[in-house]
């Protein structure tokens, strides 16, 4: 291939390349912006918390505009409390994900649940949701705003859970069962968080409380 035709494919590559790039509707870039505006809260509550996530700190970090940021979310509770659906979503995929990958028998299965449910809580994001809720109870819009997202967190934890469990997740006791697992890993994930003594981070106490907690999920009757 001579260099003229090399140019002239190239050229034309380019302009290819350059007609998609026009060809992006203005809905497609509506959701760029908005995807890169979550993404910046939740990166910037996770380095600065809420205190720090301003509307200002997240349009610099996202790339956009003030004006662009304002037609999306009005409000600076807008913006945070859409980044934390944005972040409920992305846990329930991962669960979801994760869910399909799983094999063995229910013992293996439950306590694959169970570590997924630590990694969670042990992650990023779960401190964010922590952080929002700390702030939350001196804010009440805000507080209204995460409870509903919260309430779809904890049901599409618990629909994922009763499909690892198979038959044990339709007992009647299951659900209650599985709210006390919930609520001690996040104390757990908490503690190991915010305790200022240092304490609980000390060694990996995470296998003990698994152990303790797959016996009741897995023991039927009670």
């Amino acid at each position: 291939m001579s260099d003229a035709s090399r140019e002239t494919m190239e050229a034309g590559e380019r302009k290819r390349e350059q007609g998609s790039e026009r060809r992006r509707t203005q809905s497609e870039r509506r959701a760029e912006t908005r995807g890169r505006l979550l993404d910046a809260t939740i990166e910037s509550l996770i380095e600065v918390g809420y205190a720090g996530t301003t509307i200002r700190a997240v349009t610099d970090r996202a790339g956009v505009s003030q004006g662009a940021q304002s037609h999306h979310f009005p409000h600076r509770v807008d913006l945070v409390a859409s980044a934390f659906e944005h972040l409920a979503a992305k846990r329930s995929a991962r669960y979801a994900e994760r869910v399909r990958e799983l094999s063995g028998d229910r013992a293996a299965r439950l306590r694959a649940l169970l570590d997924m449910l630590w990694e969670d809580f042990s992650s990023p994001l779960f401190t964010v949701a922590a952080k929002l809720w700390v702030a939350a109870a001196d804010d009440e819009e805000l507080r209204e705003r995460l409870i509903p997202v919260e309430r779809r967190i904890y049901a599409g934890t618990a629909e994922v859970a009763r499909e690892v469990a198979g038959d044990l997740g339709a007992e009647p006791g299951f659900e209650r069962k599985l709210a006390v697992a919930m609520n001690t890993v996040a104390g757990l994930a908490l503690v190991r968080e915010f305790d200022p003594s240092g304490r609980a981070s000390r060694g990996n106490q995470w296998p003990y409380h698994r152990d303790a907690l797959e016996r009741m999920l897995g023991n039927q009757g009670i």
